[in-house]
């Protein structure tokens, strides 16, 4: 197989792991996928992209992304840039027939997604969206026992994505902050990962009623970088009090939810949760059973069977080893562990071997316009108060066997 050309758009934090997987990703999936060539990275500035280029090991950097969306010897392009400028850059792309990894949440708003859904659709590539937490082998696995029935009547999901770096009043203000560029906040940011699990465990969202709040109005201006905004303390000194800019999403929300094969849920999100570091977590429960995972303790799920012994019933953890669902390529014993970058060399697996294959990927386009469309109706809802039905696009919703990829 001819070598994987990719271009990369975004020198940030989330390039890291991204580079780390395709660095990696032909070796842990030896001999089925391609090799992987880091052609090229482009930033804002050309120093940005030489220092990522330099750091990340990519062969060339550009300070315009079209030289990865327009360029010949680009065969795919992966987009790690703020949520408001995933559209333009998915879109043209598309256009010029490349075939597209896309960050989280697919865009700003539910409007941006559908025009990229329908780009990608009518240029038939194979398209996918960092929702890396659901390819998670005990998230695959949760998934697994729901599909067999073990759990029986799915009745109501319960998920959550809390961190605490967002109580340092002088965490520097970034893009992450503005509504003009992130759309939302925490249900946005968080959120958008929970929902897309609740999906893909429990079928579609179709209400909403949330509740958000903006516990930190202003953050101080101009010392913002990629890897210093999530860390407490990031902001240094206690900076001049002109030097603010107005934070305009939510900081924390509270959903609560209806799916449409009747089940009911909540979901919980916050960057201002005193003690929690990257915890995403979730129960799904069923009339048979219930499973519940944390990322805080990523290598176990909990699993609950109605049908025990009343003596000995209980949760039990499962340990994760080769035996589940995504995690053979790794390690041979169980209990050994996996971790972040793990989760995307799962996530370019997949879609590496989709691009191989010239088929759909999972999760797709699709999938991050459905996540997009229950966040705006969670800002509608926050704004009036009340219940919001999910305005869902009229676009095609069958399983991914069927959405088109050009041969």
């Amino acid at each position: 197989m001819r070598a994987v050309r990719v271009g990369m758009v975004g020198s940030g934090f989330i390039a890291r792991v991204h580079s780390l997987a395709y660095n990696s990703v032909s070796r842990f999936y030896w001999p089925s996928l391609p090799d992987v060539r880091r052609v090229r990275i482009a930033d804002v500035t050309m120093d940005l992209a030489r220092t990522g280029a330099a750091r990340l090991g990519w062969e060339e950097a550009a300070s315009d992304w079209r030289e990865i969306t327009r360029s010949p010897d680009i065969d795919l392009v992966d987009i790690v840039t703020p949520n408001d400028t995933h559209a333009e850059i998915a879109i043209d792309a598309a256009r010029h027939g490349k075939d597209i990894f896309c960050e989280k949440p697919l865009a700003a708003d539910a409007a941006s997604a559908r025009k990229m859904y329908e780009a990608v659709s009518e240029a038939g590539i194979v398209h996918q969206v960092g929702f890396a937490y659901r390819q998670w082998p005990a998230v695959q696995l949760a998934k697994q026992i729901a599909v067999q029935g073990r759990l029986g009547r799915i009745l109501h999901f319960r998920g959550h994505y809390l961190h605490d770096y967002g109580l340092d009043p002088y965490l520097p203000m970034s893009w992450r902050f503005e509504a003009r560029r992130a759309g939302a906040g925490s249900i946005g940011d968080l959120g958008s990962h929970v929902i897309d699990i609740a999906r893909c465990l429990a079928g579609d969202i179709v209400r909403v009623l949330a509740r958000s709040r903006t516990l930190t109005t202003r953050r101080p201006l101009g010392t913002a970088v990629s890897d210093s905004s999530f860390r407490r303390g990031a902001g240094g000194t206690i900076p001049d009090p002109s030097e603010f800019g107005a934070v305009d999403v939510d900081d924390a929300t509270d959903m609560l939810m209806e799916f449409e094969n009747g089940a009911t849920g909540v979901i919980q999100t916050s960057w201002m949760s005193g003690g929690h570091k990257n915890d995403l977590g979730f129960e799904l429960s069923g009339d048979r059973g219930a499973v519940r995972f944390s990322w805080q303790h990523a290598n176990e799920l909990s699993f609950y069977s109605a049908e025990d012994p009343e003596d000995v019933a209980g949760c039990r953890t499962i340990v994760i080893g080769p035996m589940h669902p995504e995690a053979e390529p790794f390690w041979p014993v169980p209990g050994l562990g996996m971790g972040y970058g793990d989760a995307f060399l799962i996530a370019v697996g997949g879609f590496l071997e989709a691009v191989s294959q010239k088929r759909s990927a999972s999760p797709d386009f699709l999938d991050g316009l459905r996540a997009c469309e229950v966040v705006d109706a969670a800002v509608r809802s926050a704004a009036s108060e009340g219940w919001v039905d999910v305005a869902r696009s009229g676009v095609m919703t069958t399983g991914p066997e069927s959405r088109p990829v050009r041969s």
